[in-house]
């Protein structure tokens, strides 16, 4: 991945999109899969992935903005702030955890990272209260923190994925 300031080619950009699309249509985010290390890791992944992409679309000149049920907080302005918060605190639970161990190391942070499909309310084993008001999504929760995964990661993917295929096809043109 291309962590500069300078916009990725074509095909960086196809690269990324792959990843992350092998990532979204993967059976370990469906209803009836099991919550278990894989279902982590690649959530891990995906957090990385999107909020290297939503950097991407707005050093491009848009902003993935938008701000339905992103769950605003004081630091939290909109989906990409939502995603690179949630990378950065991956992260830090990583290293907090294992001085710097990495996923490649099977270093999984379960403790930190909960996850509900459907509606309803109450605690984690953790201690970490939630709540979920769709009957059909996957809600992820980093710290207090929650992501849908079709109401947010899909739809923050597909919107910067569109964008940045129309601006480098453009100024390849």
């Amino acid at each position: 991945m291309n962590n500069t300031t300078e916009l990725w080619t074509r095909g960086q950009l196809d690269k990324e999109i792959a990843r992350i699309e092998l990532l979204l249509n993967d059976p370990c985010f469906r209803r009836d899969a099991t919550f278990d290390d894989a279902t982590q890791s690649n959530f891990i992944n995906l957090i990385f992935l999107e909020d290297a992409l939503l950097r991407q679309a707005e050093r491009a000149g848009k902003r993935i903005d938008f701000m339905d049920e992103v769950g605003t907080n004081g630091r939290i302005e909109d989906i990409t702030s939502l995603i690179t918060i949630m990378s950065r605190h991956i992260y830090e639970f990583n290293k907090k955890d294992g001085g710097g161990g990495t996923l490649s190391d099977g270093k999984i942070i379960s403790p930190h990272i909960n996850h509900f499909y459907g509606a309803g309310v109450g605690y984690f084993p953790n201690g970490l209260f939630f709540s979920c008001i769709h009957e059909d999504d996957l809600a992820f929760f980093v710290g207090s923190s929650r992501i849908f995964f079709s109401r947010h990661l899909v739809r923050a993917f597909e919107e910067a994925k569109s964008y940045l295929q129309s601006v480098i096809l453009l100024n390849r043109a």
